[in-house]
């Protein structure tokens, strides 16, 4: 077989090389193969976000139920702050009391 320099390109007649129809569907084909797992791909994407939205819901419920919580412990800690202030001014009165009882007794 003798090949034109020109027409070096044209691999046509050659045995075994496959025809642009062969070759078209051979990528639709892999195309194809593609697409399916992309499929896959996306479904399994889906589940995992869905996964996620969920746990994210979770996440919310539990961080409201804490900051309730907190809430509480914080008015029981200004509820007992303030009684702590108020024993340690009728402790303070208390010793002033008997400091001066027991100068009035020296005198």
């Amino acid at each position: 077989m003798t090949v034109d320099p020109y027409e070096i390109e044209d691999t046509s007649d050659w045995e075994g090389c496959p025809t642009r129809l062969e070759t078209v569907k051979h990528y639709a084909s892999m195309l194809e193969e593609d697409i399916q797992a992309l499929k896959l791909e996306l479904r399994a994407a889906k589940e995992n976000i869905s996964g996620l939205v969920t746990m994210n819901d979770q996440l919310s419920s539990d961080l409201t139920r804490a900051r309730a919580w907190l809430a509480n412990r914080e008015a029981e800690t200004t509820v007992q702050l303030s009684q702590i202030q108020s024993l340690t001014l009728v402790l303070s009165q208390k010793e002033r009391i008997i400091r001066e009882l027991q100068a009035d007794k020296r005198k």
